[in-house]
């Protein structure tokens, strides 16, 4: 084709390809800065729970504390790594938000956390890092934007790569038997978050800086410590179920959930029997749920999520480690 050709084919698209923005483009985009700024006020409130607990307890634990407890100098240092990359982490968050409009939805709450102990905050630090690993594997699939999904994936790596180093340089554990993380749902998070919630920025309105409809699920309580094999107990309000209903103990690990009917107990408890195979599993989220038990979602959820931290059979070298499976109820 010869240029004088191109160039007036050229001269009739131009109008077409540097047409300004319809009315309906320019909503599209304020409607997507405002998903996109939504979401990452979710992530930063994560981010920003997880550096206050850190923060928090490494200004409470000094480095005898640490050694006094037989942990080597470099334990501490790797929580102060840790605490910084949550930092960084935050920092990030807080200047997308302000590029996106809408600085003020930036503020951070307060929290407390019940650390006395380097045992009380090593055995804590432990659940935060599962909390946070769970919780981007199950956000991802919120993202609609390629950049924020990146940068997830990014954080995501770094968090789990910490939760390893705490299960296996802190802790003396092998790694986790597992090919898969837990996703968690965005209420999941919320719930389990607002448990450390002391007060937030005066004026501060969620339906106004998160995404819409989250809710917070029912408290599930879970014994302290419990054993793959045994009956253990739990309890939970009734707000969101009725007699009518069949409840059941859902075990996630992974992709996978494995689901037992719940038996009423006469003080208004249930019980179940904890399934022998999870043992091993690391990071197991405990939930109750109605009528279809093969998974937990929002429509069917009763209570929970706790998390049961199922430790590998064996420490490193191949000693029985005798350690309590923790758990956690928020």
């Amino acid at each position: 084709m010869k240029l004088s050709s191109c160039l007036t084919l050229l001269a009739a698209l131009l109008p077409f390809t540097l047409a300004a923005p319809t009315v309906s483009s320019a909503r599209r985009d304020a409607a997507s800065d405002d998903y996109n700024s939504r979401f990452l006020v979710y992530a930063l409130s994560l981010e920003q729970l997880v550096f206050a607990f850190y923060d928090s307890s490494l200004s409470l634990l000094s480095a005898d504390d640490f050694r006094a407890a037989g942990h080597p100098d470099y334990v501490r240092r790797g929580y102060e790594q840790i605490r910084k990359t949550y930092q960084d982490h935050s920092d990030y968050l807080i200047n997308e938000i302000s590029n996106l409009g809408d600085p003020d939805a930036a503020g951070h709450c307060d929290y407390a956390f019940p650390v006395k102990t380097t045992e009380d905050f090593i055995n804590l630090s432990e659940a935060m890092q599962a909390l946070a690993v769970s919780t981007f594997a199950g956000a991802l699939e919120h993202s609609h934007s390629d950049i924020y999904t990146t940068a997830f994936g990014e954080m995501l790596g770094l968090e789990a790569r910490y939760a390893t180093w705490i299960s296996t340089a802190v802790k003396n554990q092998d790694l986790a038997d597992m090919s898969f993380e837990s996703p968690l749902k965005l209420n999941d998070t919320w719930t389990i978050a607002g448990g450390y919630v002391t007060s937030c920025p005066p004026g501060t309105v969620p339906d106004d800086i998160f995404p819409h409809g989250l809710n917070d699920w029912p408290i599930l309580t879970v014994p302290d410590t419990v054993r793959p094999g045994e009956s253990i107990s739990i309890s939970f309000p009734d707000t969101l179920y009725t007699t009518e209903d069949t409840l059941f103990a859902g075990f996630m690990t992974g992709r996978n959930m494995e689901s037992y009917p719940l038996i009423g107990n006469a003080d208004g408890s249930f019980s179940v029997t904890v399934p022998l195979s999870i043992v091993g599993k690391g990071a197991v989220w405990l939930y109750v749920i109605k009528g279809d038990s093969s998974s937990a979602r929002d429509d069917n959820m009763v209570a929970g999520p706790a998390l049961l931290m199922m430790a590998p059979n064996q420490e490193k070298g191949g000693a029985e480690n005798g350690l309590e499976h923790n758990t956690w109820s928020w």
